[in-house]
């Protein structure tokens, strides 16, 4: 372990323009960061290209180059990789995040071996992005929902740290220690719910989560609206209904997510649909989690 350094990881795929805002903001942090890694998921925009060059012009940034596994498959090995290269702490998102000048700096105030440090994320229209923290989680009452609590604006006004239950892959850092007692994020979850899967371990191992106010996000999409004929709709469901499976209480496990597939099932527009929600049900309910070490 390098005491005190720190790596980022970046997972880009066919966002070049927005990665290009990503790195830019990495690049000018108030608190330096002494490595960069970028994992590229076989984008085929011209990322590689330009990945190629900005590395040879700054030679703390390292590029991997692999097939498409999903924001997943590569959280997976952006942090697998900086965890084997040494870092004491490893800073991870995605490519449509820019990080202000002094995120990581405010972080850093926070950051224990034992606590998670998320920032304050903005939405694409410079608003507070709310509606996605989740303050408390529900893993034992089958007849509610997984997010149990969902901040709400004046949450974020009442302290300068907000313990939460989950933090998504936009900005959390983690010191190495974290990752000798979970592993790494699933790869198989392909996309969706990875988050929620690695927060659940986290907690289940005794490490806390919170939101730091003052260090802040801005994000540069807005939130994605999906439904049946979304390409993501499959792993939506099969990672949720694996959630249940993995850490649910035996209850959640028996009627939850059979309740939710049935729900669902009577707004499939045709066959297609419903075999999809039917597969991702399956998948879902037998979810067998690889070793992620």
């Amino acid at each position: 372990m390098i005491s005190n350094k720190i790596a980022a990881v970046v997972v880009t795929y066919n966002r070049l323009e927005l990665l290009k805002q990503v790195v830019s903001g990495l690049l000018h942090q108030t608190l330096p960061i002494n490595k960069i890694i970028i994992v590229n998921n076989n984008s085929t925009d011209g990322t590689a290209e330009w990945l190629e060059v900005i590395s040879k012009k700054y030679q703390h940034i390292d590029i991997i180059t692999q097939e498409n596994t999903g924001s997943s498959g590569g959280q997976y090995t952006g942090t697998k990789t900086a965890y084997k290269m040494g870092y004491e702490w490893i800073w991870i998102m995605d490519d449509d995040v820019v990080a202000t000048t002094d995120c990581l700096q405010n972080l850093m105030q926070y950051c224990k071996p034992d606590l998670v440090c998320h920032p304050l994320r903005l939405g694409n229209d410079g608003e507070l992005f709310v509606g996605t923290d989740t303050a408390e989680i529900n893993i034992t009452n089958p007849l509610k929902g997984l997010h149990k609590r969902i901040l709400s604006k004046s949450d974020y006004t009442k302290s300068d740290t907000i313990p939460v239950d989950i933090v998504t892959f936009e900005g959390p850092i983690f010191h190495y220690s974290m990752f000798e007692k979970v592993g790494f994020p699933d790869k198989k979850f392909f996309i969706y719910g990875d988050d929620t899967e690695f927060s659940l371990r986290l907690k289940k191992a005794g490490i806390r989560l919170q939101i730091v106010t003052k260090a802040v996000l801005n994000r540069l999409l807005p939130c994605e609206v999906l439904d049946f004929d979304n390409w993501k709709f499959y792993y939506i469901y099969r990672n949720i209904t694996a959630i249940d499976t993995l850490y649910g209480s035996k209850s959640v496990r028996l009627f939850r997510s059979f309740f939710r597939v049935l729900v669902r099932i009577f707004k499939c527009k045709n066959l297609s649909q419903f075999k999809t929600l039917l597969r991702a049900f399956y998948d879902g309910y037998f979810y067998k989690q690889e070793n992620s070490e």
